[in-house]
């Protein structure tokens, strides 16, 4: 190791020149993973003192895209190349748990190849039942990314999201194309997210006793900015937060209290109650707000489907004027049939009045937020899991950050230009809302389905749906599947969706 590879640890010396105020955070939206890995592996490839990974599952064979087309790289050559030939300082963080384990995996694969580096190290962090869910990689303490999706292949997808694709496994989410939403951040932003890498690097050593970590009291608090990291972390695990963080749930809560015109929601998992009678509030508070909404109606973990329903019945959010709740689909074309499939949505996004946006890897569930057990409707669920809480982390960006314009509106404008196949960039808010331009696109994709033809380039809004399976889905929609023109490639039965073993395919390996 040389140098200019010292480890950054929060509370600890730095470099020389470290103590200079760090630039002001900047930041960058990356829609859709085949642009965040391409991001990311170009940082890589240019980083010249450090790269922090931590992820939920990292495969050994997990292969960025190239630049010019050719297959890609396995992303673990990419991080070997860095510590091998410029001497960077690799770091891994994987959650190693009964539930998700990849840290074993890609240690054999190392091994068994003869792979050593003295510059890279792994770590796992395993604190069952609590998750390692923040999703980030750090280069040279400049470049921070909130990652939506973990280092699997099965996530990757482009911004095409074609109902089948021969670059896309078919062993993640039962092959459906995948949407999801990272972000990069600069400056100040940055070292606040390694400080938070160093903050779980620390307690994945096994060899340091919670009680034994020290961090130095004089650590300067959080300044004011415009790019502001959040975490969720469990109780008596992390020593600078022994009473564990929600500090994610808190800067939603706030923002959602706040609400005047819109909230627009794409989330993974919807199923948290202290968010849905925050967004409740916020609805009879003020008479001019929208709410849209667009998630899963198939979840890959199954019992998010029953809890979500129970949620938008429960608060009046299936059928109430201001609110929209809808679901990605995608169709392709072929000679004798159209092909359709459900979209993955597996973004965590918030934005609010175009004012604020959060991005990161906390889903809208209690486990995310503030309790695993607050999700369940029994007492006996909410006693067993209310102390349950992955490590998340989360950005929100305030739309006032000097030089840059409208960072949270320009990530709407960029995430509806796919759903909706318009550009709304000089479009100002209707008179009626931007509601009613929703549900006129989810009739106009119903009629041009039933019409034999494939809506916009074949990414398109559908209603929600409270049927459970998506033939169903489509037959409430009067688009009848399994006949010569419409082909449905994920259409699950009962016992996938109530036992989805590909959530444990790490279990024993």
């Amino acid at each position: 190791m040389n140098s200019s590879s010292v480890m950054v640890q929060p509370g600890r010396p730095r470099e020389a020149g470290a103590d200079a105020a760090p630039a002001p955070s900047t930041m960058e939206w990356l829609i859709d993973n085949d642009d965040a890995y391409r991001a990311i592996a170009s940082a890589v490839q240019t980083a010249t003192k450090s790269v922090f990974v931590s992820q939920l599952g990292f495969d050994a064979d997990f292969t960025v895209p190239c630049a010019n087309g050719d297959a890609g790289t396995p992303f673990i050559d990419l991080l070997l190349t860095a510590a091998n030939e410029r001497e960077v300082d690799v770091r891994i963080l994987l959650n190693a748990t009964i539930l998700l384990d990849t840290l074993k995996p890609l240690r054999r694969y190392l091994s068994s190849n003869g792979i050593h580096s003295p510059n890279m190290q792994l770590r796992g962090v395993s604190f069952f039942p609590h998750l390692l869910h923040a999703k980030m990689v750090i280069v040279d303490s400049e470049a921070a990314f909130l990652v939506g999706s973990p280092f699997v292949n099965g996530y990757w997808d482009s911004s095409a999201h074609r109902p089948h694709d021969e670059m896309r496994p078919t062993g993640e989410l039962g092959g459906r194309p995948v949407h999801d939403v990272s972000v990069q951040v600069e400056g100040k932003a940055a070292r606040d997210v390694e400080r938070e890498f160093f903050q779980l690097w620390d307690v994945a050593n096994k060899e340091t006793h919670l009680s034994q970590q020290r961090f130095d009291p004089t650590e300067p608090a959080p300044h004011a900015t415009s790019v502001r990291i959040d975490v969720t972390a469990p109780a008596g695990v992390i020593a600078s937060r022994p009473r564990g963080s929600t500090a994610i749930l808190r800067t939603l809560e706030r923002a959602l209290a706040g609400a005047r015109s819109l909230v627009y929601v794409e989330q993974q998992y919807l199923s948290c109650r202290r968010v849905f009678t925050s967004l409740r509030d916020a609805l009879d508070r003020e008479p001019e707000l929208e709410i849209i909404i667009v998630s899963n109606q198939n979840p890959d973990i199954t019992a998010y489907a029953q809890w979500q329903r129970m949620n938008l019945e429960e608060f009046g959010m299936l059928d109430h004027e201001r609110v929209g709740v809808f679901a990605l689909w995608s169709a392709a074309a072929l000679e004798d049939r159209i092909q359709i499939n459900q979209v993955f949505v597996h973004s965590k996004v918030v934005i609010v009045d175009d004012e604020c946006a959060m991005c990161g890897s906390a889903n809208l569930d209690g486990v995310s937020l503030h309790s695993y057990g607050a999700d369940f409707s029994g007492w006996i669920g909410r006693r067993v899991f209310r102390n349950v809480r992955n490590f998340d982390i989360t950005a929100t960006v305030d739309s006032r950050i000097p030089g840059m314009h409208a960072p949270a509106k320009s990530l709407r404008h960029r995430l509806w230009r796919e759903h909706l196949g318009v550009d709304f960039d000089q479009s100002a808010r209707p008179a009626g809302g931007w509601l009613p331009l929703w549900k006129q696109s989810a009739r106009q994709n119903i009629q041009t389905l039933q019409s034999g033809a494939v809506p916009l380039a074949g990414v398109f809004v559908l209603p929600f749906s409270a049927e459970n399976q998506p033939s169903r889905q489509l037959g409430e929609l009067d688009l009848q599947q399994g006949g010569a023109s419409l082909e449905l490639l994920f259409n699950p039965g009962w016992f996938e969706r109530r036992f989805n073993l590909r959530w444990v395919r790490n279990m024993f390996l």
